[in-house]
């Protein structure tokens, strides 16, 4: 909308217009702006919390939008600054002015009023309005339904998979998306696609109904949009026959990692034979996550693999004994998630398992923060609810209350006998293969298995939120760069972002109608 007509943005202006005055601005400090605007403002965010009448009831009439109802009422009394044009604006903020002997209040205190019942108002309304804006729509080009999307690791660039059997590269330029590559990727619908990281260069990797996995690098050279700017470097088959359904990269500078798993449970983790060239895999890991309880054919299934992103474990793990390149990776099946890590010989095993889900997990999210002293994991499950994991370790024998310990003997990922999964040389040799878990919590077995195995320690996992403000299953959920926002979306059509508290459970902190 242009500029000139936007009443949101003719509304600002007159707001701008009215409060630039020049005692105002001279005088104006944060430190002497009204105490209780500024406490509404660290305590509610982008909650609105209007002072008066007539603010309360824009709020509450159901036809009037949000941003515009303070910005008019702002606006429409905006002629009380106009009288008082050159009269100090701050004075009244910090103490009571004289009344006038008529009994009509003070011209400063009128604007006190003013302030204090707009301002917070008109401060709101923007915010509002500028996290409205900052959602972008346009056509996203596929001839289907686009079932999976990834941003690089700068945020500039987007890849974008559908039910076409295409891959679509969007790059950022000035605000707006504009599309420099699109190819056939797929002989079926593509289901998920991701970035890797940026030290190898532009590297995309693609997973398919047909049973592939496809890695795509960047050839410069290449003219955009001409079909061939992304050439194909690795094309590998799901060795379980069924088709692959989630895949991630982890990257430690100029090393990365691969792992996959298919839609009947069959876990697989690669890393290059030469790292310096994503050409030519080998099998790091291998393992069955469902093998005591195999989901039925006409079940409805969910896996998901997430990497630990952050470049080095927490720091509390570390003490206590985890490789600082230690592999971490998260892996729900089905209503479960399993939790593993590599010792100092690069094999995985199990630290931690999160139950609570009623309902098949549809996605999780691994939340950075390693100076943090402990791991933040969400799930989104088809039952309505976003559970919050805390895993920590523990610095004394007794494990904290409410928290479960996974045992680390015996567990390490291994990978059972069948028709074209063979186990790889480094799975094979895997101490305790085949053995089922069990749970433990004596420190004794816990310093018995890193003797015997290098960079094990033992860690505990609590629940510490169950979230369930979304009306029906909740398919994604993602943290902030900093761990510290949760943003998630189901089938209500509503983005939520959620926020620690000080009292140390999550709350919603907004909400958008993603269908507005």
């Amino acid at each position: 909308m242009d500029e000139r007509t936007d009443p949101i943005q003719l509304s600002l202006d007159a707001v701008t217009r009215s409060l630039v005055r020049p005692n105002f601005l001279r005088n104006l400090t944060p430190s002497r702006l009204p105490s209780q605007a500024a406490s509404d403002s660290s305590e509610t965010g982008l909650t609105a919390a209007p002072h008066s009448r007539s603010a309360r009831a824009s709020f509450g009439h159901a036809s009037a939008p949000l941003p515009h109802s303070h910005l008019n009422h702002l606006v429409a009394s905006s002629h009380v600054i106009d009288e008082i044009d050159e009269v100090d604006l701050v004075s009244p903020l910090i103490q009571d002015p004289p009344a006038l002997d008529d009994g009509a209040p003070a011209v400063d205190d009128r604007v006190r009023n003013h302030l204090e019942g707009n301002f917070l108002a008109a401060h709101h309304a923007y915010a509002a309005m500028a996290s409205g804006q900052s959602f972008q729509s346009f056509s996203h080009r596929h001839q289907d339904l686009v079932l999976a999307v990834d941003f690089n690791y700068f945020g500039t660039r987007m890849v974008t998979a559908g039910s076409d059997h295409r891959l679509k590269v969007w790059d950022k330029k000035d605000d707006s998306w504009n599309l420099v590559e699109s190819w056939r990727a797929h002989d079926a619908e593509i289901v998920d696609v991701k970035w890797n990281g940026p030290f190898m260069g532009e590297v995309i990797g693609s997973i398919g109904e047909d049973g592939r996995c496809k890695l795509w690098q960047e050839d410069v050279t290449e003219v955009p949009m001409s079909g061939s700017r992304f050439k194909l470097i690795c094309n590998m088959a799901s060795v379980s026959q069924a088709p692959f359904m989630s895949l991630d990269f982890k990257n430690i500078m100029h090393e990365t990692w691969l792992a996959l798993i298919t839609r009947d449970g069959y876990l697989t983790v690669y890393e290059p034979l030469d790292q310096s060239s994503l050409n030519e895999w080998t099998v790091l890991a291998e393992h069955w996550v469902c093998q005591n309880n195999p989901p039925e054919r006409q079940d409805e299934v969910g896996f998901k693999v997430v990497f630990h992103k952050e470049k080095l474990p927490c720091w509390t793990a570390i003490m206590a004994g985890l490789d600082r390149k230690s592999l971490s990776l998260a892996v729900a099946a089905m209503k479960d998630v399993i939790v593993f890590r590599t010792d100092k010989a690069k094999r995985f095993w199990p630290v931690a398992h999160l139950t609570g889900a009623r309902q098949i997990i549809r996605d999780l999210a691994w939340a950075n923060g390693s100076m943090r002293g402990y791991d933040v994991i969400a799930t989104a499950s088809k039952d309505g609810s976003i559970r919050i994991y805390e895993l920590s370790t523990p610095r004394s024998d007794k494990p904290e209350p409410g928290s479960s310990t996974f045992a680390t003997a015996g567990n390490a990922l291994s990978s059972p006998q069948m028709g074209r999964a063979r186990p790889s040389g480094i799975s094979a040799g895997l101490a305790g293969a085949g053995k089922s878990p069990s749970m433990t919590s004596k420190s004794s077995d816990s310093r018995h298995e890193n003797e015997q195995n290098p960079g094990r320690i033992r860690q505990v996992v609590k629940m510490v939120d169950e979230l369930t403000n979304h009306h029906g299953a909740v398919w994604r959920v993602a943290f902030s760069q900093m761990g510290d926002l949760l943003v998630s979306t189901g089938d209500d059509g509503v983005i939520r972002t959620w926020k620690k508290s000080v009292n140390g459970h999550w709350a919603e902190y907004a909400e958008i109608d993603a269908a507005k």
